[in-house]
């Protein structure tokens, strides 16, 4: 689908209640349990990013703001109407940026270990920096099982290894400086007027508990949501639970 004259690569499937998903700075993923699950309930509505997948990458953009616009023009390109908004760590980000500006369509927003937000002090790091660290230490960090995040980079074909490194570096282009937040989101927090729950796993170490729990203190009303045996991504490491958190 074009919008905004962005052609956007968009996953659809199930019948129901709709509900737009965004995906992590990881990319939408190759094994997509929680996808399945999620269409036995929802109409699942998933965009790759530009950048991602097959959505193009215009060189006028360049910011999160420029996603949130752009998903804003989506959402009433497509009509939702009592959408469900559920964005997973870069897209959480995206998700809030989209709800401090507009929720029409939209009735009810769930941030899955969202980056976006700096809440701690100069000193403090509120995100680890997965970029500067070597690949496996930053699994580590990320999965509550470390096996379950490996990836035998030699047996993928090339199309799908050149699919990745471009993610990556969309990835970056987004999110590089400054590190995965906006200095300014964090004070328009309170405009997000609509049910929020705040889902993390409790084996995050890329965002810490305190981290969640301070997104679920800056929007009145939030609930927070631990789900056990998961990292950053519970919806990888746990697709059951993390449906079921967001059928709730």
């Amino acid at each position: 689908m074009t919008v905004s004259g962005v052609d956007l690569e968009i996953e659809e499937r199930g019948t129901g209640r709709p509900l737009l998903f965004l995906h992590a700075g990881e990319g939408l993923g190759a094994d997509r349990p929680w996808f399945d699950l999620l269409a036995q309930k929802f109409h699942v509505i998933a965009p790759s990013h530009p950048g991602w997948g097959g959505s193009a990458l215009p060189d006028w953009m360049g910011n999160v703001d420029d996603l949130a616009y752009l998903y804003l023009d989506l959402i009433g390109r497509m009509g939702l109407e009592n959408a469900m908004l559920v964005g997973a760590d870069f897209g959480g980000w995206v998700a809030a940026e989209i709800a401090v500006r507009n929720t029409r369509g939209i009735s009810a927003l769930v941030l899955v270990d969202p980056v976006g937000v700096k809440f701690g002090s100069v000193t403090t790091r509120d995100i680890a920096d997965v970029h500067s660290m070597p690949r496996q230490a930053g699994i580590d960090l990320a999965w509550a099982d470390p096996a379950k995040g490996a990836v035998d980079y030699a047996t993928l074909p090339d199309a799908e290894l050149a699919g990745i490194a471009r993610g990556r570096e969309s990835w970056a282009l987004f999110g590089w400086k400054p590190y995965m937040h906006n200095p300014r989101l964090k004070n328009w927090l309170h405009r997000i007027d609509v049910p929020t729950t705040v889902i993390c796993g409790a084996q995050d170490r890329v965002t810490l508990p305190a981290y969640g729990a301070a997104w679920r203190d800056a929007i009145a009303g939030a609930k927070l949501v631990s789900i056990d045996n998961a990292g950053h991504f519970p919806h990888w490491e746990q697709p059951d639970a993390f449906v079921r958190a967001v059928s709730a």
